[in-house]
């Protein structure tokens, strides 16, 4: 029987299981009842078949530590957590909302603008984890989460690494569409691998396409990486076309040293062209959008921002 079709288990320490929400290369995970408070909260449970594999019980306990360090407000919240294997699992803040792969196959192409605000809420989770020596190194669409505020959350740390501890080097890591040259080279992960995953993002949510296919084959990937193409992003103003694809350019560098080297250089260029077109409030802007496509309920006091300009046919 297969990971996926597996019978839910009832419980798991204090935690009532609800429901399946997601499975991973590393474990499932579930919608569950705190019994102790009522509130909901997400347990993700490692993979039966990797309970006894040191390996794969070493990336979990990392995971774990990393996420019991991190408490930021655009990091999916760490609650607990019990490792006495074969029983292993995270307990995390349960998010109403969906994750960005969810996302982009309910909304299509995302405005410009909009695009712009979720990279900033995401880059100010990475670079909280950067600010503590940590990579997130598998950063994709299926790993960030935008809650019914409009908040975006960064989530899913089994391939995170500690800098200048574990670098990944020679080991073909990520995900196929939002892997960087690192991560399929002889080169490191670094912070700037997390730049170029954000760029990749935010490529994919304004073009509405990904800027480099998904696949495993490492010779074809490279190859798609040095011919990115930033004419066909679809943004109807010429202004704005330039200055996110300069921005999107200096994230997608296929050397690391050229990127923008850190997280909030990207945030600061994502504010700049919210500014020249008018957006005060990126969360606003997001909210808008999810009441615009009918996946959140209005009316909201910020919807005066034109959010719209730029989005082409």
């Amino acid at each position: 029987m297969s990971e996926a079709t597996k019978k839910l288990p009832e419980r798991l320490g204090h935690y009532r299981i609800v429901e399946e929400v997601g499975v991973g290369g590393l474990g499932r995970v579930f919608r569950a009842i705190d019994e102790r408070t009522g509130n909901t909260v997400a347990v993700k449970v490692l993979h039966d078949k990797y309970t006894h594999n040191r390996k794969f019980l070493g990336i979990f306990h990392r995971e774990l530590l990393i996420m019991a360090g991190m408490h930021h407000k655009h990091i999916v919240g760490y609650l607990d957590s019990y490792f006495e294997p074969p029983n292993c699992y995270i307990v995390t803040e349960f998010v109403e909302g969906w994750s960005g792969h969810y996302f982009l196959k309910q909304v299509g192409r995302v405005p410009p603008l909009v695009a712009l605000s979720i990279v900033i809420d995401m880059m100010k989770g990475i670079d909280h984890l950067h600010l503590h020596d940590t990579i997130h190194s598998d950063l994709s669409a299926s790993n960030i989460l935008i809650d019914r505020s409009g908040r975006v959350m960064v989530t899913d740390f089994g391939l995170s690494c500690q800098m200048d501890v574990e670098d990944y080097k020679n080991y073909m890591i990520g995900t196929p569409g939002y892997y960087s040259p690192e991560h399929i080279s002889e080169a490191a992960i670094c912070p700037q691998t997390d730049i170029y995953c954000a760029g990749l993002i935010l490529y994919e949510m304004i073009a509405g396409r990904k800027a480099v296919p998904a696949s495993t084959d490492r010779n074809k990937t490279l190859t798609a990486m040095k011919r990115i193409s930033f004419d066909k992003l679809h943004i109807s103003d010429k202004a704005m076309n330039s200055m996110v694809a300069k921005l999107l350019r200096q994230c997608l560098q296929f050397q690391a040293s050229k990127r923008l080297q850190t997280a909030e250089h990207l945030m600061f260029g994502c504010y700049e062209i919210l500014r020249r077109f008018h957006i005060r409030y990126a969360r606003h802007a997001i909210k808008k959008f999810l009441i615009d496509k009918h996946v959140v309920k209005g009316p909201f006091s910020g919807n005066d921002q034109e959010i719209y300009h730029g989005a082409g046919e």
